[in-house]
């Protein structure tokens, strides 16, 4: 389904955005460093919504990712 596809690819691309967000930072600076949490909180809640939209059967076809 075209759609599952979409959510999977909100997720990739969220996920993509938080490593660059946080790829040059220590967790010490990461801890201190407002904006960039923020945006990271900002990117899990992406893809936990679109986590949520993805379609049972495509969970069930595909158990790797559930």
């Amino acid at each position: 389904m075209w759609r599952d596809d979409a959510y999977l690819l909100d997720m990739l691309l969220a996920a993509r955005k938080v490593r660059e967000f946080t790829k040059n930072a220590t967790w010490e600076q990461f801890e201190t460093d407002d904006l960039t949490q923020n945006a990271v909180m900002r990117q899990i809640q992406i893809i936990g919504e679109a986590a949520r939209k993805v379609s049972a059967q495509y969970q069930q076809e595909h158990p790797e990712i559930s």
